[in-house]
């Protein structure tokens, strides 16, 4: 079963308010402006996993599901990924996403960042929506702590001596707070207490974790056609990430260490050169450690998750895990 059906078969119980949440987000993005209108209608053609509305559902109906309220925070979640995702483009001058053109390579990035601050604004009145001073605080601490690691991405950019820390460092605060802030808004919302609360953030933060080492994984091991994107895509501009990291802990006879810091930092680079640097780094046990490594923040997340009761929400989360740490794309 591939990754498509597999997520169709998980979140087959609430696939309408999955629905729904798409025809809000769409209504809630439409401007009378019809530049920013065509951008914005442009940037949601692009498929997305569904991931994150699915976990805020999801973590809702672990207690009592307030689905009118869940909407309004999975649209702002939504459109707050979004928005990174575009700016995230501007500043990669990426012209592809998913296989489609970006927002910046078509209207420029003068109207790109505009339309991700579009989203940001738009989302501070579904938060304000919801009248719970507990999910304001939560949106305001998230998109901060994404910008801090979108500026943590940027600064270790080109850095081939970039450690483990430093590593995770980024990666927790840029991909799976997002992630981790879903798990908790839900829980929020629910009425889950304190503790269950703090449950589900670590969850998905767990989740969130290994999530963006298999993407890593990926950038090494699929192709543009699986991924949407070239293999080696993070080299290419300058990312070191966990398979390139344990690559470069070992000691290398051919010169691959230099090869690797010379590629961080040039702007233009032969395809041979990338290609040899992939294959030197699929040729250790550098992807099978890193897959390690997701596996066991995998673990981690389901021992958040058993402290709940059995249930079929419960099961579905549980398979969640398996399908981040399996997906091939």
């Amino acid at each position: 079963m591939n990754d498509t059906a597999t997520l169709s078969r998980l979140f087959a119980s609430i696939e309408s308010d999955l629905d729904q949440v798409d025809i809000t987000f769409k209504e809630r993005a439409t401007s009378g402006l019809d530049i920013l209108n065509s951008a914005s209608m442009h940037a949601l053609a692009s498929p997305g996993k569904r991931l994150r509305t699915a976990l805020t559902l999801l973590s809702g109906k672990l207690n009592t599901y307030r689905f009118e309220k869940l909407l309004l925070l999975s649209v702002a979640f939504e459109m707050t990924h979004l928005a990174t995702l575009i700016h995230d483009d501007i500043i990669d001058k990426a012209l592809t996403r998913r296989g489609n053109t970006t927002v910046n390579a078509l209207w420029g990035d003068q109207v790109a960042i505009l339309l991700g601050d579009y989203y940001f604004a738009k989302t501070a009145g579904l938060i304000a929506d919801i009248e719970d001073p507990r999910i304001d605080h939560l949106f305001s601490d998230t998109v901060a702590t994404v910008c801090e690691g979108t500026i943590l991405e940027l600064r270790t950019a080109g850095q081939a001596n970039l450690t483990l820390q430093s590593y995770y460092e980024k990666i927790s605060r840029k991909t799976a707070c997002l992630i981790a802030a879903c798990c908790k808004g839900g829980a929020i919302i629910s009425g889950a207490s304190v503790k269950e609360i703090e449950l589900m953030y670590s969850y998905g933060l767990n989740l969130g974790i290994a999530f963006q080492i298999i993407d890593d994984i990926l950038d090494y091991t699929e192709d543009q056609s699986t991924i949407g994107k070239p293999a080696g895509n993070d080299l290419r501009q300058g990312m070191v990430t966990l398979p390139l990291i344990y690559a470069l802990q070992a000691q290398s006879e051919n010169g691959h260490h230099q090869q690797v810091q010379k590629l961080l930092t040039s702007t233009e680079h032969e395809e041979h050169e990338i290609r040899e640097i992939i294959d030197w780094v699929l040729t250790g046990d550098n992807v099978e450690r890193a897959r390690k490594d997701a596996y066991a923040y995998a673990d981690k997340a389901r021992e958040d998750l058993y402290h709940f009761a059995e249930s079929p929400t419960r099961a579905v989360m549980d398979e969640l895990i398996d399908f981040v740490v399996r997906r091939k794309r």
